[in-house]
Formats: structure tokens, C-alpha cells, sequence
């Protein structure tokens, strides 16, 4: 079995999953000529705008003259540009401030219902034993929503990434994550088509949804065998391993995904996990 990173979105209410999925249908691709504005939908964000219409964050965030990382608010207007209008606005816009390739620093977190010590560390790429270190809580504590935590940096303990050279990439509210290169150009093209023709785009669950390290597997393993996280398979027999599978945040995206994938190479492989799927080629 396969093990579903990002759990944190299982916690969300079903009503507001819904909203996000509405928000996405409504965003509808800018047209050529001009920008479009586009009504903030419940739920929506500047990466979920401009991934629906297949334009990077700080390309719709230069265009309205925002952050990449400014939140929006239902009802307020943003203006969705052309390719041309965007490459433009990027060209006249001051270049980001340049900053060390370091790894996210320590933060303070609310816990949301549904979350655990394992979900939070899994989305945020540290142990749970260097969150629960972090915050003065044994690794096998429960959380409440509403309390508050401290995030640790991902360099204190985390789980790390390596040997992704020659990968392909997939984009994903984490940043770009990685595939074998047929995978990863697949994905893309499948991506595209459900964004475009079923308004729903298609991303993993977690930051470790796509490839993962045999170091990354180990420990999900061990989290499995000490009863503090999901089913995980080994290391050396999970399909993540050789970039070939992903976990699909939501439900729906699996189930856009068994009406298009099989014209891409990719299908649900585990019927007990609808948010595994798995290139074939």
C-alpha cells in the first residue's frame, strides 16, 4: 500500500472543499487581448487563480500589483492577464529580492480540525519528533484544533530531498515537486486538459506526494510500524520511489482523473486508496 501525504486536507470541511472546487470551475482562462476580472470565489487564492489559468502566482500577483503571497478575500476583483499582459508586467516589475535557498523558517501554526502531529510535520517536511520536540509534547500527543504550535525550520530535523536531478516537475502548492520526466510531462498534459475542460485542477497532497527518497519511505515506514502514521510500503517497493505515482490532494481530482488518465498513462492502482494514482506509460 501507498501512503496519502498532506493529510491536513482531509480536516477540511466538505462545504468549504466544495467552495474551492466551485471557485476553481468559475475561474475561466483570460482570454487573448485583454485581462479578465475575475470575482474572488470562497476558498480561492492567487496560487489556485493562476494555476486555473495555467499562469504562475507571481505573474498574476505582478499584474495586480500584489505579493506572492498576499491573501485575497471573497469578493474582491483580480485581475486575470494574457500571457503577453503578464510577460510585460513581469518585465517592467522589480526583480524578487533575492534570498539564500534556505529551507522555510520556524512559525507559529493553529491547529485545524482533523490535524495530527504526523500531518502537520508530513506538509511542513520535518519529523514528528522534531515538532513534537519543538512544541514540548511527546511524539505520540494529540492535537486540538484551535491550539497553537510552533513549526520548526525544515533544516531542524526535517526530510530532505535529494538525487532529483534529471527529474521532471510538476507544480503543486508547495512548489514544485518531482517525477520521472515521462511522468512529470503526462501529469502536465493531464493537468492542462482537466483544468481546461472539467475546471478542476490536479496537484499532489502533500510534499511528499510525488517522488520521495528511500531516506523519506524509510521513515514513513517507520511511522506506519510505530502506529503514527498511515499503511506505507517499505523502501525499495513503493512506486513513489521511481517517480511514478502521485496522491491526489481531493477526491474529485481522482475522480477527473479516471475519466482522462488513461489517455495519459495514469490510473488508480490501489481500489482501498482513491487518492493514489500511478503511471504506466
Amino acid at each position: 500500500m501507498q501512503v496519502r501525504m498532506g493529510l491536513g486536507y482531509r480536516g477540511r470541511a466538505a462545504g468549504a472543499c466544495a467552495a474551492i472546487v466551485a471557485g476553481a470551475m468559475a475561474v475561466a482562462p483570460a482570454q487573448a487581448g485583454a485581462a479578465v476580472a475575475h470575482v474572488v470565489q470562497p476558498g480561492e487564492t492567487l496560487w489556485s487563480i493562476s494555476a486555473a489559468n495555467n499562469l504562475t502566482t507571481r505573474t498574476v500577483a505582478v499584474f495586480n500589483g500584489l505579493s506572492e503571497d498576499s491573501h485575497v478575500v471573497e469578493g474582491q476583483t483580480i485581475n486575470v492577464p494574457t500571457v503577453e499582459e503578464g510577460a510585460a508586467a513581469l518585465a517592467s516589475a522589480p526583480a524578487p529580492a533575492s534570498a539564500p535557498a534556505a529551507t522555510p523558517a520556524a512559525g507559529a501554526r493553529v491547529v485545524q480540525p482533523g490535524e495530527s502531529l504526523w500531518s502537520v510535520a508530513t506538509a511542513n517536511g520535518v519529523t514528528v519528533e522534531a515538532l513534537a520536540a519543538a512544541n514540548g509534547m511527546a511524539s505520540h500527543a494529540h492535537l486540538i484544533a484551535g491550539q497553537s504550535i510552533t513549526v520548526p525550520a525544515a533544516g531542524s530535523g526535517g526530510v530532505h530531498q535529494t538525487g532529483t536531478e534529471g527529474m521532471g516537475h510538476i507544480p503543486s502548492p508547495y512548489g514544485e515537486l518531482h517525477l520521472d520526466p515521462g511522468a512529470a510531462e503526462s501529469w502536465n498534459a493531464m493537468r492542462s486538459d482537466s483544468l481546461a475542460n472539467h475546471g478542476v485542477d490536479l496537484y499532489p497532497g502533500g510534499p511528499a506526494s510525488a517522488y520521495r527518497t528511500a531516506e523519506q519511505q524509510q521513515e514513513l515506514y517507520d511511522l506506519y510500524l510505530s502506529g503514527q502514521g498511515p499503511p506505507a510500503n517499505p523502501p525499495g517497493t513503493s512506486s513513489h520511489e521511481t517517480g511514478s505515482a502521485v496522491d491526489v490532494a481531493e477526491p474529485i481530482m481522482r475522480d477527473v482523473i479516471d475519466q482522462i488518465g488513461g489517455a495519459y498513462g495514469w490510473s488508480g492502482t490501489i481500489p482501498s486508496e482513491w487518492w493514489h494514482v500511478a503511471y504506466g506509460g
